[in-house]
């Protein structure tokens, strides 16, 4: 092979699996088509076939596939398999509203009684059937019901369906969007549904939470969706709308808080005032004890010291802010480096991060969200999921939920971390001295040159006789006097000249 074509090849290659990896992930969309789903598939005047129209237009991405699919349980339904695809391929308003108006209510083989609903087995075709066995969003409408009379078989799927949704590593993120329709069959009535949105793997979570925070999810539900796995995601946050600096300069950039113009001598106390916002739904914060920390960057014990008041916080409701939370950040004296370096350094910059801890953390489910749901989980929920109480009072309602969305009760601890970055001036007076010293020291050096360069003229003594002579400094000449005598004459920087008779040769020398 040439070359050239081995790089064109090569390039090919780059190009494909660039675009395969920023494609978007294939969407399924489950519709359950048991007995309990009557009352939305046949009732005059349902609004349910409109509303999972709404719900795919809304989730689509623009370039990517779906897939429209019922399910029930499979095989007992002579030649229909579940989940039975009714349409896949890019999103076509017609053809989803076709597949759609197609979803009808299957009978089980040699019966009048519609099909049971295998939650499990479900889960497990979408997966293998509708993603492909690749990441993707499996989006179930599911009236959270099933039949009483179901075998020991169905109950395990149903309690195996619960087992993969909290325990499978592949499925990272769950919300749900409880749907109050109340509606009267022939045969039953009903007061709403749910409609789950699972992310299987790591592009399936990325998608589905960025179709829960887009424009058609948010404008299509009126509340926001119930994180279910993880039950934290994206739930609380600290916002700063005051910062007390005494002088400093501080905001945020880039989600990270800088402080310049601390006195890194000195120390510096920096006073924010912060909320903590509650993103969580359908859960408030009934109650939790607040504890401020701060650590630094490559190093075990941080400089600074971190404290907040109040130390604690009560019934903070969903999507709330709290009261004002005085934050203090001790900034201590920092050291100046020592040698050279040091003395040229003009500051440290500190980075670390600020973690608000709530410990002895305790969740509870927001009054008005368990008014909304009543009508919809009402009795006959799916026994595999630990279902059990009437509905009646609050406590009561929260009993019927299935057990994904009382899954809060096991968070007891919460964390919420900013990055902060601290600029800290040295005190340019040392520099100052050094560099005046140096400076001093380096003029009386040329100056102590210049003095030795420079010759004077003075007056030296040859015995009894003055003569002016000019000289430099540590410099000798011999000299006669006007007896005939020698003599060695040599200057300082300061003072007289020296001058010292030279002995004469004797005769015959």
């Amino acid at each position: 092979m040439s070359v050239l074509l081995r790089a064109v090849l090569a390039l090919v290659l780059l190009l494909c699996g660039r675009a395969w990896a920023e494609a978007p992930v294939r969407q399924v969309f489950l519709v359950q088509d048991s007995g309990w789903m009557e009352p939305f598939l046949t009732a005059e005047g349902s609004q349910f076939r409109p509303l999972v129209e709404a719900l795919v237009a809304a989730a689509r991405v623009p370039g990517g596939e779906i897939a429209v699919a019922t399910f029930d349980q499979d095989g007992q339904v002579p030649g229909r398999p579940s989940p039975r695809i009714l349409y896949e391929g890019a999103y076509e308003a017609a053809r989803v509203r076709a597949a759609i108006a197609s979803i009808d209510l299957p009978r089980k083989a040699g019966s009048a009684a519609y099909a049971d609903a295998d939650f499990n087995g479900a889960l497990l075709g979408a997966i293998r059937t509708g993603l492909r066995g690749r990441d993707g969003v499996i989006w179930m409408v599911t009236n959270n019901k099933n039949s009483p009379g179901n075998s020991a078989e169905v109950e395990r799927n149903t309690a195996a369906f619960y087992v993969a949704l909290r325990e499978s590593d592949a499925i990272s993120r769950i919300v749900a969007y409880p749907v109050r329709m109340p509606l009267k069959g022939r045969n039953f009535s009903e007061g709403g549904f749910v409609i789950y949105g699972i992310g299987y793997g790591a592009a399936g979570d990325r998608a589905l939470e960025a179709a829960v925070t887009a424009p058609g999810l948010t404008a299509l539900f009126s509340h926001p969706p119930v994180s279910l796995k993880p039950v934290l995601a994206g739930g609380l946050t600290l916002r700063f709308d005051r910062i007390d600096t005494g002088g400093l300069q501080a905001g945020l950039e880039n989600g990270v808080l800088v402080v310049s113009g601390a006195d890194a001598t000195a120390g510096t106390a920096l006073r924010l005032t912060a909320h903590l916002h509650n993103g969580l739904y359908p859960q408030r914060v009934a109650a939790a004890r607040l504890a401020l920390s701060w650590s630094e960057v490559g190093t075990e014990a941080g400089l600074a010291q971190a404290a907040v008041s109040p130390a604690e916080i009560t019934d903070l409701a969903p999507q709330a802010e709290s009261g004002p939370l005085a934050v203090v950040l001790t900034l201590p004296p920092i050291p100046r480096p020592a040698g050279l370096a040091g003395l040229l350094s003009d500051g440290r910059t500190v980075d670390g991060t600020l973690t608000l801890r709530l410990a002895d953390l305790r969740l509870a489910l927001d009054p008005a969200f368990l008014d909304r749901v009543r009508p919809i989980f009402g009795s006959g929920l799916l026994s595999g999921d630990q279902m059990g109480g009437a509905a009646g009072d609050a406590r009561a309602v929260e009993g019927r939920l299935p057990g994904l969305f009382r899954d809060y009760r096991g968070v007891s601890e919460a964390s919420v971390s900013l990055p902060v970055r601290i600029e800290a001036a040295f005190s340019p007076w040392p520099l100052i001295a050094a560099a005046s010293g140096a400076l001093a020291l380096a003029g009386a050096a040329g100056l102590g040159a210049l003095a030795l360069a420079r010759a004077r003229v003075q007056t030296v003594m040859l015995g009894t006789v003055p003569k002016r002579v000019s000289l430099r400094p540590y410099r000798t000449q011999t000299l006669r006097a006007p007896d005939g005598s020698r003599w060695q004459v040599r200057a300082g920087l300061w003072g007289p000249a020296c001058a010292t008779r030279l002995q004469e040769p004797g005769p015959g020398a």
